[in-house]
């Protein structure tokens, strides 16, 4: 018999999520958005099967919204009638996205699977053989603003072999989420758990060793904004409380980012050129399909061309056509053009037009560096009101200047106003 058990820990399915702030796309790609968390899924389910696991934790928010649709609910069933048929049991709390008191249309699930309660942390046992050789421990949200510490109420059962938590929370206050069950690493370990099983956060991490105390991320990534790899996690633990964990990718679509400097572009026909081997790229590295947002950069001759009408949304327009229609495919998303003209300062101050009096002042002002200051604090009295009082501004006043005459040396020099 094998003294270790072996499970998968998931987490933030997010079932039917909408994917917001993609801009318009293709049916193609639009099709695929609408199926992408499903696919993953799947994805999750097949690695348990495949790995042969002895059971499954959701760390919550397996579906999108607390009033989920029956699609997203009879999907969810299928997966957990295949892990049945596997002979693998399947534990889950509900989080803040599918809290206990949102609307179910009350499908039948199979047997192996185990919803903790909203009430009090509840403990099951995984058996194997007649012996019981794990406990996993699980409490789900009553409701989606959830508060309270739920890890406070975690304890360790003497004489379990191998003890799991799972938990819907974010621990350490991680930025950027909500503070749903907030709860400290040294909360955490003094329930005794041999592995914690955290959902609420979709970046994979670990954040203890000792014991394990991790992240799985969301199986596929929701925005543009959840970049890099999302899948589950395929975790052995012995009886000793060795740990073992692997990240399997489980995303069949990847959000992606480039910058390209045109500095050395020859042309608009150079820049569709060095923004075609960029998807390339991209493309090559993911190797699934791909949504990526592209940023133009860097000083170039080229800057007035892509200031025309048009030219960038034209270049937007051929790109998708392109890589659109590939398998894998690429969607170009956004394409954004923060290029600048090529400036020669030098040169602009011997002139006799706009722009060398925009230089000349510029020159004037700066080698006073209390009057640069106190016309920054000026302008920016307005935002800072609005602000902490400890907030700074994280560029000097010089730096400002000199940004101000840059932007509108662009505008003048770069052919963007006529």
């Amino acid at each position: 018999m094998r003294d270790s058990v072996k499970f998968v820990h998931t987490a933030d399915l997010h079932l039917d999520a909408p994917f917001q702030g993609i801009g318009r796309a293709s049916e193609r790609v639009g099709q695929a958005l609408a199926e992408a968390t499903y696919e993953a899924f799947r994805r999750v389910v097949d690695t348990a099967v495949e790995r042969a696991v002895d059971f499954v934790v959701i760390a919550g928010d397996s579906y999108n919204a607390r009033d989920k649709s029956l699609r997203a609910q009879r999907r969810f069933l299928q997966e957990m009638v295949r892990l049945s048929e596997a002979a693998i049991e399947v534990f889950v709390v509900q989080g803040n996205h599918d809290p206990a008191t949102g609307w179910s249309a009350r499908l039948k699930l199979p047997e192996n699977v185990h919803v903790f309660s909203p009430d009090t942390v509840e403990r099951f046992e995984v058996v194997r053989d007649a012996d019981a050789v794990a406990a996993v421990y699980g409490r789900s949200f009553a409701r989606a603003a959830e508060t309270s510490n739920l890890a406070l109420e975690y304890h360790r059962r003497p004489g379990d072999p191998i003890a799991v938590g799972v938990l819907h929370a974010n621990v350490g206050g991680i930025a950027g989420y909500d503070p749903y069950a907030p709860a400290t690493l040294e909360e955490l370990r003094a329930a005794g758990m041999d592995y914690w099983a955290l959902g609420h956060i979709h970046k994979q991490e670990v954040l203890s060793r000792d014991p394990w105390v991790a992240y799985a991320g969301s199986p596929q990534g929701l925005n543009p904004k959840e970049i890099g790899a999302h899948g589950c996690l395929v975790v052995e633990v012995g009886p000793g409380g060795g740990v073992t964990a692997e990240h399997v990718e489980t995303a069949p679509i990847a959000w992606a980012r480039a910058e390209i400097d045109l500095s050395a572009a020859d042309g608009l026909e150079g820049v569709r050129d060095l923004i075609a081997e960029a998807c390339e790229q991209l493309l090559e590295r993911e190797g699934r399909h791909v949504i990526a947002r592209v940023t133009l950069g860097g000083r170039s001759g080229v800057h007035g061309d892509l200031a025309r009408p048009n030219a960038v949304p034209d270049l937007l327009e051929d790109v998708r056509a392109e890589f659109g229609a590939g398998d894998p495919w690429l969607w170009l998303d956004r394409l954004e053009d923060r290029s600048g003209a090529l400036l020669d300062l030098d040169a602009l101050r011997g002139g006799a037009d706009f722009a060398a009096e925009i230089v000349r002042v510029t020159d004037e002002t700066a080698r006073d560096p209390d009057l640069t200051d106190s016309l920054i604090a000026e302008i920016f009295a307005p935002v800072s009101a609005t602000l902490p009082g400890d907030y700074r501004p994280g560029i000097s006043s010089a730096d400002a200047l000199a940004s101000a005459r840059d932007l509108v040396l662009d505008r003048l020099v770069g052919g963007e106003i006529r």
